[in-house]
């Protein structure tokens, strides 16, 4: 028992070293750790320093500041502990600038292919809008072709329905009559040319009566 009031002695009174969980008795006033006096009380049931009767109501929890940082204990001043910390410390401080590369490295590797998608996605954007010009660029192209198409079909009718016209009002007006020979010669000439005529044959790329007809605007 001796042994355990040695320990709070040696740890609280002679070495200074700052508790973990200060307590006070207010019967002595000295400082000890809660867990070593607590150890105490159950085994003996009095004060380690003054022998006095104590019980765990005595006992008064000493509050600290929250920034308290507490020394280091006198094993860990000596050199080899000293440079075993910072041999620890620098292996740490290593560990994380290589995960900080690490993740630098995956962050790069993110940001360069969604460049490369942006990229992709402006030259898709580009070719659709090019197609859409050459689109339109024809459709205006043919609606042109159309109504060229429709105004010649048009002219070709109209042409079609003069002679009868000129015919009517031929066959209604009253005409001074030709001299014979006048008149013979232009049969002999509309003879000529009528079979002139018939042996020219149509070139092959003249549109047809139903193919002007099926033409729609």
């Amino acid at each position: 028992m001796a042994g355990v009031a040695d320990d709070i002695a040696a740890v609280v009174a002679v070495s200074g070293e700052a508790p973990h969980e200060p307590v006070v008795s207010a019967k002595s006033g000295h400082l000890f750790e809660k867990r070593l006096i607590l150890k105490h009380l159950a085994e003996r049931g009095t004060d380690p320093v003054s022998g006095e009767p104590l019980s765990e109501d005595d006992l008064v929890a000493v509050k600290s500041a929250p920034a308290f940082v507490r020394p280091r204990p006198p094993a860990a001043t000596s050199i080899p502990t000293l440079l075993l910390t910072l041999q620890n410390e620098w292996d740490a401080v290593m560990l994380e600038t290589h995960t900080l590369k690490q993740q630098h490295h995956a962050v790069r590797l993110e940001l360069t292919t969604a460049l490369y998608e942006v990229d992709a996605a402006k030259r898709v954007i580009g070719r659709l809008l090019k197609e859409r010009d050459e689109a339109r660029s024809q459709l205006a192209h043919f609606r042109v072709s159309a109504a060229q198409a429709s105004g010649a079909s048009a002219s070709a009718s109209s042409a079609a329905a003069v002679p009868d016209t000129a015919a009517d009002v031929d066959m209604d007006v009253a005409v001074d009559e030709l001299p014979a020979d006048v008149v013979q010669h232009i049969d002999e000439t509309a003879s000529e040319l009528s079979k002139i005529r018939r042996k020219r044959k149509a070139p092959p790329t003249l549109a047809t009566p139903e193919e002007i007809a099926a033409l729609t605007v």
